[in-house]
């Protein structure tokens, strides 16, 4: 076990660099420039002296290597550089920004993994009884409905029904706790929901699995009451396949709260990329993946490491 958790350690800086050289590369095929964004309708009035100045200025001048060298190293100081656009530091940026993500993703995997195991156990307890047919038939139509429309529809039928409207501007949490929770709990709900859908599927089918098991059979034959075997010995052997989706989940979700952000007016992490990406803001653009890049390998890691906790019949060698 030991030797196993050494290696995956050692694997995590040279994939995160690898993933870097990725990142840098891909920057380099973005069709169009931040001069040409800067530049809009007046590029044809620009002297081609005026344009390699501009390019100077960004270090666009500069070989492929030397731009990923010179980022590379501003990485391993803590600097993610500057945004080509308003010229404030990325760092500080995301600082700024941050908190109301990370809050809007604390809030989704509360509300996301009890209810994900809560559906998938109820239906596998009451396999093919009424209560299974409608919790399949809710988390199929969760699947199959995108996240995007039921935002919408979270904002649109409450102005039509009620008169409401989410709050706004947005409130920080330790400003305005229930002005700020009023905000978010909408979008946290509908991302949790929707999620929870592939999960309680996954947990379904795995706990199917695991009750037909002899060791189930035997401690139910011994009296053991049912909320003791579905548990302590059904549950916890089904959570591996269960423990991956929620992973993946929280990476999706990270990535899906660019949509939440840019509905609700929500001022985090997401909405920074976005403009950036519209902008050709390369420096933020590329810092932010590699940001998230490289917690989804930790996220992958702790994913991997958690597998002989749940399971101690798994031995890595």
């Amino acid at each position: 076990m030991r030797q196993y958790v050494i290696r995956r350690v050692l694997l995590v800086p040279p994939t995160v660099l690898l993933l870097s050289i990725f990142l840098s590369g891909m920057m380099e095929l973005v069709p169009s420039s931040v001069i040409d964004e800067r530049l809009g309708t007046l590029q044809e009035a620009v002297t081609p002296d005026a344009r390699e100045a501009l390019e100077e200025h960004f270090g666009l001048n500069k070989p492929v290597h030397e731009r990923y060298l010179q980022w590379l190293g501003q990485i391993f100081k803590g600097d993610l550089g500057r945004s080509w656009l308003t010229n404030l530091p990325v760092t500080k940026e995301i600082e700024r920004r941050m908190p109301v993500t990370l809050e809007f993703l604390v809030l989704t995997m509360l509300l996301y993994i009890p209810t994900g195991i809560g559906i998938g156990v109820i239906s596998a307890i009451r396999r093919n009884r009424p209560e299974d047919y409608g919790l399949r038939f809710f988390t199929i139509f969760m699947l199959a409905v995108p996240n995007f429309w039921l935002f919408t529809l979270a904002i649109i039928l409450p102005l039509l029904w009620w008169g409401y409207s989410p709050a706004v501007p947005y409130s920080e949490l330790w400003d305005n706790p229930l002005r700020n929770l009023e905000q978010m709990i909408v979008p946290a709900a509908i991302t949790a929901i929707a999620s929870a859908a592939l999960l309680a599927r996954v947990t379904r089918s795995e706990m199917l699995e695991v009750l037909r098991q002899d060791y189930v059979v035997t401690a139910q034959a011994k009296g053991l009451q049912g909320r003791t075997v579905v548990l302590r010995h059904a549950l916890r052997n089904a959570m591996l396949p269960v423990i991956t989706v929620i992973g993946l989940t929280i990476a999706g979700a990270l990535a899906g709260s660019v949509i939440a952000e840019q509905i609700y007016n929500l001022p985090g992490v997401g909405v920074y990329l976005v403009r950036s990406l519209t902008n050709n803001d390369l420096p933020v653009v590329q810092s932010w993946m590699l940001l998230f890049g490289t917690a989804f390998i930790l996220l992958n890691l702790i994913i991997d490491l958690s597998y002989s906790w749940l399971d101690p019949r798994i031995r890595f060698t």
